[in-house]
């Protein structure tokens, strides 16, 4: 391996490392983090599966400093192939860093950062306030990358950017909020009725809609695709209505719900006069 450094972000459970995980390593110059069972590259998933995927608190914890040969193995491949220089492991202890790093065979680590250098006691505390009374997970990736991994959870993509520093221009990023089946309270279940319901609700909204006729959903590994029948109505609106449709079902489906909304098809039947048709819709 070609790695010269191994660097650590340290902090109790909940207190907003992986949130504050992108910013230390771009104002350290680390391209690569391992977080949580996830060995993370410059935003993308290079190997390795989220202890936030684990049904109990238990087994999310053996995921995160990599219990499973098979999993340290996976992530042991990862570093090999992309030969990183630098690598922030995070951890709740220093115990469990240094331990993750034995696990993959990494050279020690050699600079240790506490996630009281890096937020203010405000900011952690709120970070704390979201785990303990919202079970809000934050993974430093895009959700495209870990939606599959994480099917049924409540996902929400988080941009973000990096301020300005000597020789760097502006960068931004995205994080992922998700609520692991180990940190919810009960059981929240939504139909494909229910979604469909509220797909019909929102689309019938659009100004251009005469009438919304059928509404199906179906979803597969966590992620819904809304097919939606509609006839139009002969207003200036009905050009934009079928795009507008499927960003506005996609966003507040989404927004409502928690369910990841992957696709959103739009089918006009007909067209018809405004005489016709019901009382106008909002624009």
């Amino acid at each position: 391996m070609n790695i010269v450094e191994i660097h650590a972000l340290v902090g109790p459970s909940g207190t907003g490392k992986s949130h504050r995980a992108m910013t230390v390593a771009y104002e350290n110059d680390i391209d690569t983090v391992i977080d949580d069972g996830l060995l993370i590259r410059e935003g993308q998933k290079i190997a390795g599966s989220s202890a936030k995927g684990e049904p109990t608190a238990l087994r999310a914890v053996k995921r995160a400093i990599l219990v499973d040969p098979n999993h340290a193995q996976e992530i042991k491949e990862g570093i090999e192939r992309i030969h990183p220089e630098k690598i922030l492991i995070l951890g709740t202890s220093v115990k469990m860093v240094d331990r993750i790093a034995a696990t993959l065979a990494l050279p020690p680590i050699g600079h240790y950062y506490f996630i009281e250098e890096v937020a203010t006691q405000r900011e952690i505390a709120t970070a704390q306030a979201l785990r303990n009374h919202y079970g809000m997970h934050v993974i430093p990736v895009p959700l495209v990358e870990v939606k599959d991994d994480l099917p049924g959870y409540l996902m929400n993509p988080l941009r973000y950017f990096l301020g300005k520093k000597t020789g760097h221009s502006q960068k931004s990023g995205e994080k992922t909020i998700v609520q692991p089946k180990f940190s919810a309270v009960g059981k929240l279940i939504i139909t494909n009725q229910a979604l469909a319901q509220l797909s019909q609700f929102i689309a019938s909204q659009v100004a251009g809609v005469a009438r919304i006729n059928k509404t199906t959903v179906s979803v597969e590994s966590g992620n819904a695709v809304i097919s939606i029948e509609m006839a139009g109505l002969m207003v200036p609106e009905l050009r934009s209505a079928p795009q507008s449709i499927q960003m506005d079902v996609q966003e507040k489906v989404t927004l409502l719900s928690g369910i990841n909304v992957e696709q959103v098809n739009v089918l006009m039947r007909s067209i018809e006069r405004k005489s016709a048709a019901a009382a106008p819709k909002k624009q």
